[in-house]
């Protein structure tokens, strides 16, 4: 037996085992899919799709990832072909042939409206391409045989960067953005019922800087934050009537175009009841937030289809119970591309009593803290109806303080008397400025470990000083917690409080 009938057998053998033993995505497979080859992800004109519980994508973006080139014989037979491998297929055949072997495929390649599609799995196999499905981003990921480039991170690491960074000379290029695979612009405004700029000053020169940003590391998305805290008064009008709804999605549609982001993220603090005290809200914010969403969809949808490109559309959202009731997470969740979930701020300068912010998990042992943790906030939008693999954790960069807080318990869980000092706000204190200051251990302060709560806290007795933050080992705790619940990634407000980037390299080391 000569070297060449020796390579094909062996060829034919990995592709009958591949094609059995890889494990891809269930048959409810749409435009979340992302697919990547040797890291880098490709763009598809067409979603990937699932027929006959097989999902196909479109072909020519994969065969150009692959460097394999193709030649039409007639209407429905081709031919695929690189250094080493030819490939003979026919559209609506599962027969096929290998440098001149027969093999019989599981899925037959298809032509829709003078489109060619390739059942991603056989086809990969057939090639020689190792695949991999990371169920917790919808990602399929390609790579060849050998391949040395280590894999991008399967999971989304979302950031958002607020225009007021920019004033104190933190612009975008300041930071790793090459750790991002999301950056969330915050925030544009919402005036006479259209999407227009937060701070005009601001918002153009950084426009202009994320632009080059994304010449540098075209891999990154960037989206428009719509809202926020403070710029949420106007969202139950423009979602109430059908021509308020149209007249607000087409001015996000030209935002986005106009400015070069690549999605829109919506902020509303929020539907039905809560945000400031001047929000105008109605219960029927319930319906029409989805009814919103979902015009909002169709236009992106639309703009994909005229620019040839994907355009994203997610939420942020609140982490109580009462924000779960107040919408309708299950609709919500089949039209937006993910859910960001802002899982801190349980505890803040509204209480009087010292508590984490951010924890992981309530503590039994401490009643008044059930519901009030990352993992009750997932588990209640995944009963709500939202696959786990669309909810991306959020974490903050920042710790919340009081002062005068008593020494039991190491100022933990202890009523105090003020909010403590911080750099910016009172009550604030941003993580860049508690490693400069020397907090972090240090100026009277110590370190503590909550191994339930799997967060960490700093008190300082002299002054009664409690500060709830995150950490490198905190965030390494919540990495490993989306990667064991199957999330779509994590989410990190805001990238100018880690100014000495100490948050984002962790994190980004951990979801890898």
């Amino acid at each position: 037996m000569n070297r060449h009938h020796v390579y094909l057998r062996v060829a034919l053998l990995t592709f009958v085992l591949a094609v059995l033993l890889i494990p891809m995505p269930p048959g409810n497979a749409d435009s979340d899919v992302k697919v990547t080859y040797n890291g880098n992800t490709i763009e598809f004109q067409t979603s990937p799709f699932v027929r006959n519980d097989a999902t196909y994508v479109q072909a020519r973006p994969l065969l150009n990832a692959a460097g394999l080139q193709v030649q039409w014989i007639d209407k429905t037979r081709f031919k695929l072909f690189r250094s080493g491998i030819v490939v003979d297929m026919e559209v609506g055949k599962t027969a096929a042939a290998l440098n001149g072997s027969s093999l019989s495929l599981t899925h037959a390649p298809i032509l829709s409206n003078s489109t060619l599609f390739l059942p991603i799995r056989p086809f990969s196999a057939l090639i020689g391409l190792n695949v991999q499905w990371f169920a917790g981003s919808n990602t399929i990921a390609l790579a060849t045989a050998g391949s040395t480039k280590p894999s991008a991170s399967p999971y989304r690491i979302v950031a958002y960067y607020p225009y007021w960074a920019s004033y104190q000379q933190l612009t975008p290029s300041r930071f790793a953005t090459s750790e991002i695979t999301h950056l969330n612009y915050a925030f544009a405004n919402v005036q006479r019922g259209e999407v227009v700029m937060g701070d005009a000053a601001a918002d153009r020169a950084n426009f202009a800087e994320l632009k080059r940003i994304k010449k540098d590391n075209p891999k990154l998305k960037t989206l428009i934050s719509v809202g926020g805290w403070n710029w949420s008064g106007s969202f139950s009008d423009v979602a109430l009537t059908a021509a308020a709804r149209t007249k607000f999605v087409e001015s996000a549609v030209r935002f986005i175009r106009d400015n070069g982001f690549d999605g829109v993220d919506l902020d509303w603090e929020y539907p039905v009841a809560g945000g400031l005290s001047s929000n105008r809200t109605r219960p029927e914010d319930k319906r029409n937030f989805t009814l919103l969403l979902k015009e909002l969809k169709a236009k992106l949808d639309d703009a994909r289809k005229q620019d040839g490109k994907p355009y994203l559309l997610t939420i942020a959202a609140g982490a109580s119970s009462g924000y779960i009731s107040n919408t309708e997470m299950n609709q919500v969740a089949a039209i937006v591309d993910w859910v960001n979930l802002m899982t801190y701020d349980y505890y803040g300068s509204w209480e009087k009593t010292s508590n984490h912010h951010a924890p992981l998990y309530s503590d039994p042992k401490r009643p008044s803290t059930s519901g009030a943790s990352a993992n009750d906030t997932v588990n209640a939008f995944m009963k709500a109806g939202v696959p786990a693999n669309k909810l991306v954790l959020g974490v903050p960069f920042y710790g919340r303080g009081w002062a005068g807080c008593g020494s039991t318990g190491n100022g933990l869980a202890q009523t105090c008397t003020a909010l403590s000092e911080g750099v910016t706000a009172s009550g604030v204190h941003e993580f860049g400025n508690l490693e400069n200051l020397g907090w972090l251990d240090g100026s009277g302060f110590v370190r503590y470990w909550d191994d339930t709560a799997k967060v960490p806290w700093l008190y300082n007795k002299k002054t009664g000083t409690f500060i709830t933050y995150e950490d490198p080992e905190s965030l390494a705790y919540k990495a490993g917690y989306v990667k064991a619940k199957g999330l779509g990634g994590a989410v990190v407000w805001e990238l100018s409080q880690d100014f000495n980037g100490t948050l984002l390299r962790k994190l980004a080391q951990s979801l890898r």
